[in-house]
């Protein structure tokens, strides 16, 4: 049977530039759930953008885009999306080439070994997120935590991480990445058993091995996969560090741990700034766009 007479037995039939009533009549509880959740507050966090309201005033005033520019002249709001960038760009590292190296070291493992390593990698993503970034809040106390202990007996004097305007960011980046690096980890183990072996053999047989076939053969059969590797750890990046930055450092020392995500929290929750607050999330909604619309552009590029 040809696909297209496939979909006539469920009503999807195009009369001319018109879909019949039974694919509208599917469809309706899609687009209600898709307009009342996500189509609507994306209009209405548009409209309060343009207002000046700090909650416990009646009525938002109009303002335009005064919002925008008050930011866009705001060096607090450059350093947001300086730190957004890094912490975008740490979970590069450890959401993407680090699972992927770790897929690519054990995959070769076999039997009880291979479950072992699996199992105690994918381990602290099975944990709460609150109860490891507790855990690791003891680890970095500064005098009686496990690594300052460990320091002091190696003869080095252990830093405040937490508070150390340098160190606070990439302490709470390393939570947030070691919290998910089982996760992704797993999804490039699964991309690399799935690859065709006849395919691995004939290159090894033409005499491909080490970085040549990782190159040349791998690297090329697991695009898709690592396309949406990367991407899911760039676009979960703020959502992942939202909480351990929230328990730890709540944004602090002096803003340092903050990202766009955060600060809309912060302006909407604990400022009560909702048009700030609005046009932060809005600016972030077209960043995480862009890379939404990147990844769609090299799909079409690969499969056109």
């Amino acid at each position: 049977m040809q696909p297209v007479e496939a979909w006539k037995g469920v009503g999807f039939r195009r009369l001319g530039n018109r879909v019949d009533g039974t694919a509208l009549l599917l469809l309706a509880p899609s687009l209600v759930v898709l307009g009342v959740f996500v189509y609507w507050p994306l209009l209405y966090n548009l409209w309060l953008s343009l207002h000046e309201w700090n909650l416990v005033r009646p009525n938002p005033s109009f303002v335009g885009l005064a919002n925008y520019q008050a930011l866009l002249a705001d060096p607090l709001f450059s350093q947001l999306i300086r730190q957004t960038l890094v912490y975008m760009g740490l979970a590069a590292l450890g959401n993407f080439l680090l699972p992927l190296g770790l897929a690519l070291l054990t995959i070769q493992v076999k039997g009880p070994l291979a479950e072992l390593y699996q199992t105690l990698l994918f381990a602290p993503t099975v944990a709460a997120v609150s109860v490891a970034t507790l855990v690791w809040l003891y680890i970095y106390l500064p005098a009686a935590g496990p690594l300052a202990q460990l320091l002091a007996r190696l003869g080095l004097e252990a830093p405040n991480f937490l508070s150390s305007p340098h160190l606070a960011l990439y302490a709470v980046a390393l939570v947030a990445n070691w919290k998910f690096l089982g996760f992704h980890y797993l999804i490039a183990l699964a991309a690399l058993k799935a690859l065709p072996r006849e395919v691995l053999e004939a290159a090894r047989v033409d005499g491909a091995s080490g970085l040549t076939l990782l190159w040349h053969v791998l690297l090329p059969l697991l695009g898709p996969a690592l396309l949406f590797l990367l991407l899911s750890a760039l676009s979960s990046a703020l959502d992942y560090a939202f909480v351990p930055i929230d328990i730890m450092t709540q944004g602090g020392p002096f803003g340092h741990t903050s990202n766009l995500m955060y600060a809309v929290y912060q302006e909407a929750f604990r400022h009560f700034r909702a048009g700030i607050a609005a046009a932060q999330a809005l600016l972030l909604t077209l960043g995480l766009g862009i890379l939404i619309l990147g990844q769609l552009y090299l799909l079409g590029r690969r499969h056109g």
